[in-house]
């Protein structure tokens, strides 16, 4: 099967989902026939280079990214600091992978940081509409490769288990 590379925080690893069949990128691969090799990782995803390298230098189909819950919390970012780790991220995977779809998943939501600010001032609003506009920046610049798949509109409030993370059905509307 084609190889996926799904990065990202607590949700693409599957956080609250019923089973790890559950998660959003389990659910996508099955759907679309893909190997999906889940680089989930709860509290500490945030675009860092290290992962980005990593997903560059492995071998693989498709892309996906889906980060910034963290970004808004466990290390906080200003909407300036957010929109150069993504648009860092992006072409470091893209020079690994220069003609394979990349899709980019903005945050979901999170009613609690959506008009909170953190720690340096910015809130989950601002961090996601940071991300969103360089992504669409890229594409704009000519990266016909590169989607975006806006977080908020996917999964509703209504779908978080907790007030943060989506339940099954919050998983099944992101594949």
């Amino acid at each position: 099967q084609p190889r996926w590379l799904a990065y990202g925080d607590a949700v693409t690893q599957g956080w609250l989902a019923s089973a790890p069949a559950m998660a959003w990128p389990a659910v996508a691969g099955r759907k679309l026939g893909l190997d999906v090799c889940n680089f989930g990782y709860a509290g500490t995803a945030r675009g860092e280079t290290t992962s980005a390298l990593l997903l560059a230098e492995t071998p693989a189909e498709a892309v996906s990214i889906a980060f910034g819950l963290s970004n808004w919390s466990r290390v906080p970012h200003t909407t300036g600091l957010m929109a150069e780790e993504v648009r860092c991220f992006l072409s470091v995977v893209r020079q690994g992978h220069p003609d394979v779809p990349i899709v980019v998943v903005s945050p979901t939501a999170r009613p609690d940081a959506e008009d909170t600010p953190n720690r340096v001032g910015a809130t989950l609003a601002e961090l996601r509409l940071a991300m969103e506009k360089t992504v669409l920046d890229t594409i704009a610049d000519g990266d016909e490769r590169l989607f975006l798949v806006e977080g908020l509109a996917v999964v509703d409030p209504e779908d978080l288990e907790d007030g943060m993370y989506p339940g099954d059905e919050g998983h099944r509307r992101l594949a």
